[in-house]
């Protein structure tokens, strides 16, 4: 990372790009001090003396781009014989899991990320078990995984559907086995946290558990549940279970999200979609299209999109967010889709995702709009540091690498 300075930054003469879905502005002026965005102007003003003036006229400056749903740093890309730190398969509940005790910032992923313009991710555990654990949000540059977080913990994820089905009830010869089972343990882990939350509250010499610990602070609306579910049936088994304890709920993947609409719009639940790219292999993602973000989003349902990294590579996001565009949706719109959306899903909307005052000078200057498949990032800035400048060196995949973060 390029020396921290805290002098001010004033960029001129770029067409900005917000990341709440209104139109690109010509005429506007971005004033950074140090790591914050200051002030988003009319352009002409007189600098202060202390300011440097930046030019990139031609260009197009956009929020820094954020990825709700990535699985980097533990599962990093290019080691295929080393095992994987993605979910605790040793039980199908373990809310007690934290990600952030996984994550390899080594992983080349991240760098990929920044010279795609990606500075902010959510890394979740994966969805082989009923409740897997908590997730954190980081900043996608640094060796200090503690020092990289913004958010922590950031959320709880559970799962439905094929995967658990699969990790617990067929390789392994237990409970799970069925759509039921997973509905059952899921209950049955609430249920038991409820009861201790009452023990513990008579007697608060009771031992403190941590899961359950976990899965009270998800009860009380502390912690948003991430919920891994794609098929309709899943999807309503997602939100039965909210309604009966009560949970903030974000519906992960979501292809059928459009098929249970009015359910999905009553229970005031947020979409992450995707990740594109796959072809149908099961029933979970038949129904997969790039026209149900604008059905969704048209409906008023906060829909954000995820890469769900390494499933698709992370730097493939604002293709995705394009795609969108292709398939109906205004670009402004389809731009919030991994800016101020992404942000909002993450509880994070007044730190990351648009260019406003107060709001960390993450940044992305393009020479073409931000989702237009051309387009190349030619810097990445973070909390106003530069992190990637075009031609900047992408190592292999199978290799650490840290740049000169501290």
């Amino acid at each position: 990372m390029r020396a921290m300075s805290d002098e001010t930054l004033i960029f001129r003469g770029a067409r900005v790009h917000r990341g709440h879905g209104t139109p690109p502005e010509d005429g506007l002026e971005v004033v950074v001090q140090g790591r914050h965005i200051a002030a988003v102007r009319e352009a002409g003003r007189s600098a202060p003396s202390d300011a440097r003036v930046v030019d990139v006229s031609g260009r197009h400056l956009a929020p820094g781009f954020i990825d709700p749903h990535v699985h980097m740093g533990v599962m990093p890309e290019g080691f295929p014989n080393d095992s994987k730190d993605l979910c605790e398969m040793t039980s199908p509940v373990t809310p007690q899991m934290q990600a952030i005790d996984a994550v390899w910032p080594g992983d080349t992923a991240f760098v990929k990320a920044r010279a795609a313009g990606v500075t902010t991710v959510c890394v979740l555990p994966g969805s082989g078990n009923v409740v897997s654990g908590t997730g954190v949000v980081l900043k996608t540059h640094g060796r200090n995984v503690e020092k990289m977080a913004v958010l922590q913990p950031a959320c709880l994820k559970v799962a439905f559907g094929y995967n658990v089905k699969h990790s617990h009830g067929i390789k392994a010869n237990r409970a799970p086995l069925t759509r039921m089972g997973i509905a059952a343990l899921f209950r049955q882990a609430f249920e038991d946290a409820q009861l201790y939350a009452a023990k513990r509250a008579k007697d608060p010499e009771t031992p403190r558990d941590a899961g359950k610990e976990t899965l009270c602070a998800a009860m009380r609306g502390e912690l948003v549940v991430r919920a891994h579910c794609s098929r309709s049936d899943d999807i309503l088994t997602a939100l039965r279970l909210a309604r009966t304890f009560g949970l903030r709920l974000v519906l992960e993947h979501g292809y059928d999200a459009h098929l249970v609409l009015d359910e999905v719009k009553a229970a005031g639940a947020a979409v992450v979609f995707g990740p594109a790219f796959r072809t149908c292999d099961g029933s979970e993602n038949l129904h997969f299209d790039f026209a149900q973000t604008r059905a969704l989003d048209d409906a008023g349902v906060l829909v954000a999109h995820m890469t769900d990294h390494p499933i698709v590579p992370v730097e493939y996001l604002s293709v995705q967010a394009g795609l969108s565009v292709r398939a109906g949706m205004a670009p402004a719109r389809a731009l919030a889709l991994i800016t101020g959306n992404a942000a909002r899903v993450l509880g994070l909307e007044a730190r990351v995702g648009d260019i406003a005052p107060g709001l960390d000078a993450d940044l992305v200057l393009l020479d073409g709009p931000p989702l237009a498949i051309e387009s190349r990032v030619l810097e990445t800035r973070i909390e106003g540091r530069v992190v990637y400048t075009h031609g900047d060196p992408i190592p292999v995949p199978g290799t650490a690498f840290f740049g000169d973060a501290p």
